[in-house]
């Protein structure tokens, strides 16, 4: 079988299952859902955020915060110091997300959190806590959890206020020197990096989960646009919601992050093997494979690399014909396209509603955003082809933790 006839007979599997790569009018669709949560709190489907002022006050020398930094998959903390030479990152430790491995109640939640960062006890009188969930930003700095994503379960941690608990259970613990938490979201902290070394104005997520944030009217505003769900699913998207913690519910993200698109990925080859489009060698190792991540794409794609042999697609496809192997790659290349539709549209709707300057800064962030191959060349070539304002893409080292820092001064 040619190239192009198997081709041919994909892109028909993939029509039969109402996999698409194009989305028309879902930028619309977004700007309009942004604008009814900016002008009623709950009425979109995005959570529309006001999460403060961009503005960021004179930081002096020798002005030290504790950085919590509470992602998807791992929990990460330090300390950081600002001197004549810039920001200086200490006493670094990376753990896993407390209650993604199992469900906790809200004390086991909290003081999980303070298990983390026992170690930096009093090394300094404030913490900024970047939260990478849906939070509801207080006045104060504080921020009342409105929901979980990513497979975390605590679910009684829900409603609760992150910087209120956490402050109590470390001064149970006896910390002495503490005066404030603050509280943010990953984005902003992207974006406040961002405000501190490049004058961005926008800021874009796609890791474990997917989030972007702007400054309207000198005001942040995270959009959880990874909650918008009024999309046409395919087959294998409706499997796997079928499987998540909440069924229903931010199909945006899981129709474009690194939680889901493996699982995705493996529903398309499942589906496939069960139509026949692969010899019986390969389907007896698809039906094998226990799992699939999006960090097995990289080394399918690109075997010469060094992580070519930790790929589990590899190893499904390794001793199996070269028409499996390219059939295979055709249908991982197709879903990493609508990652790229779907990512754009989400960016160009940054670009048009953001505070304009001379042109638009995006800071982007996420194992998935920059390690997926071909993935940003995608994004890159739409937004070209759709974007009337002038945008640049940019990436910052640290960012996460040099925008937590910044958020504890904020004006």
């Amino acid at each position: 079988m040619t190239a192009n006839s198997f081709e041919s007979k994909i892109n028909d599997f993939l029509r039969k299952h109402n996999f698409s790569t194009e989305f028309a009018g879902l930028k619309e669709k977004l700007a309009k859902d942004m604008a009814l949560g900016l002008e009623q709190r709950g009425a979109s489907q995005q959570a529309m955020i006001k999460a403060g002022s961009a503005d960021i006050k004179e930081i002096k020398n020798g002005e030290k915060v504790i950085v919590i930094d509470a992602g998807g998959t791992n929990f990460r903390s330090c300390l950081v110091e600002k001197g004549e030479r810039g920001l200086t990152i200490s006493d670094f430790q990376k753990t896993f997300m407390p209650a993604s491995d199992r469900e906790l109640s809200k004390n086991d939640f909290y003081n999980a959190i303070a298990d983390n960062i026992e170690r930096l006890k009093d090394k300094a009188d404030k913490i900024s806590f970047c939260f990478s969930y849906a939070i509801e930003i207080t006045e104060k700095g504080d921020g009342k959890i409105l929901k979980f994503s990513k497979e975390v379960k605590a679910p009684q941690a829900v409603g609760t206020y992150v910087g209120k608990e956490l402050f109590s259970v470390l001064k149970e613990r006896g910390w002495k020197n503490l005066q404030k938490i603050t509280i943010l979201n990953d984005t902003t902290a992207l974006l406040l990096s961002a405000c501190l070394e490049k004058n961005g104005n926008a800021a874009f997520i796609l890791g474990t989960g997917m989030n972007s944030t702007y400054i309207l009217n000198k005001q942040i505003i995270v959009t959880e646009c990874g909650m918008f769900s009024t999309l046409p699913q395919s087959d294998f998207d409706i499997a796997v919601d079928k499987f998540s913690t909440a069924p229903g519910t931010s199909i945006l993200e899981k129709m474009t992050s690194g939680a889901y698109l493996g699982k995705i990925a493996k529903e398309m080859l499942l589906a496939a093997d069960k139509e026949c489009l692969f010899s019986k060698e390969a389907a007896g190792k698809i039906i094998n494979t226990d799992e699939i991540k999006a960090s097995d794409f990289d080394g399918f794609l690109f075997p010469e690399k060094e992580n070519e042999k930790t790929s589990r697609l590899n190893r499904i496809f390794d001793t199996t014909s070269t028409e499996d192997r390219q059939k295979a790659l055709f249908l991982i290349k197709k879903l990493i396209e609508r990652t790229a539709s779907l990512c754009s549209q989400a960016i160009l709707v940054l670009i048009e509603e953001c505070d304009k300057k001379e042109g638009v800064s995006i800071a982007c962030n996420g194992s998935t955003f920059w390690k997926t191959p071909y993935l940003l060349e995608m994004i890159k070539d739409k937004l070209n082809k759709a974007s009337t304002c002038p945008y640049q893409i940019i990436q910052i080292d640290d960012d996460i933790t040099k925008g937590s820092f910044a958020a504890a001064f904020i004006q």
